[in-house]
């Protein structure tokens, strides 16, 4: 059995005036974990890191706060520890076992292109879907998806997309494929302090930065981009989808 936790990076307005210049991106990443391995492996040691830097396991690691050292990570304003602390972080995402599928789009050239573009979220997880059926290919394995929580309203979206899939599935994929591999969705609060969105969660912003400008010095990517979902080498249009 496989589980993926779903996060994102950036925000799914697509209002002009709201797109952020400097980062017009969404990116949804998912993060495939055997479930034995992470509930053996994974939890215990994202707790362990937790523990070294903050005595507490309670502490949420997430992207935004530590590029900008807020909250629990004011801590990281000082240069040296920063450095220590962002290698350690970086051998840690390193270090454990998954794969990556995501999708991320340039919001700017998504509303250029089209007169009335989709919700990115909705076309990231469908992108999402497609892609967790063929990873797992022909193996007799399935998968678990865990979203994390936005509103009421954003979930029921989320899980009318997930349903319609099984139901029809798509040129790609057929209806008994989907609903033999896809065999659940359920949502999460960033409360709850789940170790595998806030791998999801680390690892978006380092894509989307890559989409943006893939010349731009990236070491965070550099190290994730070995696992993705990736055939003969090649992880575009497998593990990491791109539109427009």
């Amino acid at each position: 059995m496989k589980v993926m936790f779903l996060d994102e990076s950036g925000d799914h307005s697509l209002e002009k005036d709201k797109i952020d210049k400097s980062y017009p991106m969404f990116v949804l990443c998912g993060c495939v974990f055997d479930l034995d391995d992470y509930i053996a492996s994974t939890e215990p040691v994202v707790n362990n890191f937790k523990t070294k830097y903050f005595k507490t396991t309670k502490v949420i690691l997430r992207s935004y706060d530590i590029r900008k050292q807020k909250k629990e990570f004011s801590f990281l304003v000082d240069y040296k520890t920063r450095l220590v602390f962002m290698d350690d972080l970086t051998n840690l995402v390193s270090s454990l076992k998954f794969t990556i599928i995501a999708a991320a789009i340039n919001k700017v050239k998504l509303i250029s292109r089209y007169s009335k573009p989709e919700n990115p979220y909705h076309l990231c997880f469908r992108f999402i879907l497609e892609r967790a059926s063929m990873f797992l290919g022909r193996s007799k394995e399935n998968i678990l998806f865990r979203a994390e929580s936005r509103e009421t309203h954003n979930d029921r979206k989320l899980a009318e997309i997930y349903e319609h899939f099984r139901s029809k599935g798509n040129n790609f994929i057929s209806p008994e494929e989907a609903q033999r591999k896809l065999v659940d969705l359920s949502f999460n609060q960033k409360t709850q302090n789940i170790a595998g969105h806030q791998i999801a969660d680390l690892v978006a912003y380092p894509i989307g930065r890559w989409v943006l400008d893939s010349k731009k010095e990236n070491k965070p990517f550099e190290v994730i981009k070995k696992k993705f979902h990736s055939k003969n080498g090649q992880f575009i249009n497998y593990g990491l989808k791109i539109f427009p």
